[in-house]
């Protein structure tokens, strides 16, 4: 990465204390791979345009001054601009045959759920609620409402819709192997025992967002791979005793 070439060790060595090596090999990196992505001068001239609108920046005066606020060139400003699209194409024409493999590994994680939930910390209160759910005596909202210890109380025990990544590993293996209006539980999860129903479980799908969202993933992952591999290039090329082993 030449860009990176003008930096001593000295710099380097101040970077890499202050943790600031890292982000800048990752900025350099990125721009150096997007910098081969052409977008079509008026496709271009449009996104800046929008770009530039959405920044509320309706004249000259105030683009100069956003410009010198945040010390940058037009040409930065462009790139700034075009930044989400040229990820987009890089990911179309170096990692689409990767997505559908990338997808399949992650959708048990990517299902969307909407589900009801209580957890208390007592599992004679758990089993006391389950029983007057099970045989219908209580409304499950108006028992989280009611009793439930976790911020769902405030929805009547309603969490959703999200995806299983980022529900609790034991509590996402739960909803996957129930069936809509089914109550389960109670089960001890960390230090609360939790009652819950699935309310909707939807697959989730190789759509065009989801091709778009398994391209980033890729992009960010591939990218990570690369700084890791340039920082201790950087590194050991310059022989530093201390830095090599802190980053160990």
């Amino acid at each position: 990465m030449k860009s990176l070439d003008c930096l001593t060790k000295e710099c380097i060595e101040l970077l890499h204390k202050n943790r600031l090596l890292k982000p800048l090999i990752s900025a350099e990196l990125l721009k150096e791979e997007l910098s081969n992505i052409i977008i079509e001068s008026e496709l271009k001239d449009d996104i800046v345009k929008n770009f530039t609108k959405k920044l509320g920046l309706s004249d000259k005066n105030s683009y100069d001054l956003w410009l010198a606020k945040n010390s940058m060139n037009k040409t930065e400003f462009e790139n700034l601009a075009l930044k989400e699209l040229k990820i987009q194409r890089f990911c179309q024409k170096n990692l689409d045959h990767k997505i559908e493999q990338h997808f399949l590994e992650r959708k048990a994680k990517l299902d969307i759920v909407v589900y009801s939930l209580i957890r208390v910390s007592s599992i004679y209160i758990a089993r006391e609620l389950f029983s007057r759910l099970v045989h219908k005596e209580d409304e499950f909202g108006d028992l989280a409402e009611s009793y439930s210890d976790g911020i769902e109380k405030n929805t009547r025990g309603v969490i959703g819709p999200c995806t299983l990544d980022k529900a609790h590993p034991k509590l996402a293996q739960l909803l996957r192997s129930s069936e809509p209006g089914k109550i389960s539980g109670p089960c001890q999860i960390d230090n609360y025992f939790v009652i819950i129903r699935l309310e909707s479980y939807t697959s989730a799908k190789l759509d065009d967002f989801m091709r778009e969202k398994m391209g980033i993933e890729l992009f960010e992952k591939l990218l990570d791979s690369r700084v890791n591999e340039s920082y201790v290039k950087i590194l050991n090329s310059h022989k530093s005793k201390e830095m090599i082993g802190e980053q160990i």
